[in-house]
């Protein structure tokens, strides 16, 4: 049997006995939010908490590479996003920049000609 995706943490691939007794788990929390909601679909947020309090904490000695990983991509693609974000919107917040410096220039200029008229 192949590594199978982590039910919540689709990019962190876990062994085939890992995956038998995460969706277990998943199972259980899944009926007990049917027993409390007949019309509960999704993933349960108490599964998703037990797995970063718990079973993530508890296996990561086993998928540590994965996780470095991870960490590696997340970087790289924060650092693209805020380029791209610095591409597109550095402009407009140059452009609003300079407008705050204007009126900040002219409101200066009305208060100071204001004191010299009275």
């Amino acid at each position: 049997m192949l590594s199978r995706p982590h039910p919540c943490l689709g990019w962190l691939y876990v062994n085939p006995g890992d995956t038998r007794r995460l969706y277990d788990r998943l199972c259980s929390f899944r009926d007990a939010e049917l027993e409390k909601d007949p019309t509960f679909s999704g993933m349960p947020q108490s599964f998703i908490d037990w797995t970063w309090q718990t079973w993530l904490p508890g296996h990561l000695y086993r998928y540590e590479k994965q996780v470095r990983d991870q960490i590696h991509y997340l970087d790289l693609k924060l650092g693209r996003l805020n380029e791209e974000i610095e591409r597109v919107a550095g402009g407009v917040l140059d452009d609003r920049d300079a407008a705050a410096d204007l009126r900040d220039r002219l409101q200066h200029q009305l208060s100071s000609n204001q004191i010299e008229t009275d």
